[in-house]
């Protein structure tokens, strides 16, 4: 039997959401008034790294299982991403577009991907903050800066990251992570990777 996931769950409710989401994202009001206990903080923490350690290792199999089964990968294309529906967008995915993407990379025939880019990205100054009436949710904003080489040739990308993440009972998983590109406004290289 042939797995072919929801895409149903990315309707109008989801697009509210998601520019809700991305304006608590852009907000660089100090949101911890009380501090993040010791666990959840560690927790969300190891899956942060992990996430950027699963993408430079090109584990992308099991980079795509920390993702929730409603989950939007989105790289807005303005500095203040607002509506996924009005603005254009470097890259909007829904899990079965991203499958679509780990598929096509683990051919080793994607073309844009030859060779394969290496990268290395470092993440910090983390901001973790509880979602608004919810006990279950987290957002996450994180600054990254990350070094790309292809065919001898060394570019970097900074920029930070929102996440969106959920914990069910001791699993976490990203509902949303958003990239946002220092130069989204500018003309783009080759991003055939994951960001």
């Amino acid at each position: 039997m042939k797995y072919e996931p929801d895409s149903s769950y990315v309707n109008q409710r989801f697009y509210d959401w998601l520019v809700e989401l991305s304006t608590d994202f852009r907000h660089s009001t100090d949101r911890c008034t009380a501090p993040v206990d010791i666990d959840t903080e560690r927790a969300i923490m190891h899956l942060v790294s992990r996430e950027c350690r699963l993408l430079d290792d090109q584990h992308f199999d099991r980079w795509l299982t920390l993702y929730d089964d409603h989950c939007a990968y989105w790289i807005p294309a303005e500095r203040d991403a607002a509506d996924p529906r009005k603005k254009v967008t470097l890259e909007f995915h829904d899990r079965r577009r991203l499958i679509d993407r780990v598929a096509r990379l683990g051919t080793g025939l994607a073309y844009s991907q030859w060779p394969v880019s290496r990268t290395s990205r470092i993440c910090g100054a983390l901001e973790i903050w509880p979602a608004p009436g919810q006990t279950d949710e987290w957002r996450v904003r994180c600054n990254f800066m990350m070094a790309e080489h292809q065919t001898d040739h060394v570019r970097t990308l900074a920029g930070w990251y929102g996440f969106a993440l959920r914990r069910y009972q001791n699993d976490w998983k990203i509902v949303v992570k958003q990239v946002n590109l220092l130069n989204c406004d500018a003309p783009q290289g080759n991003n055939s990777f994951f960001l």
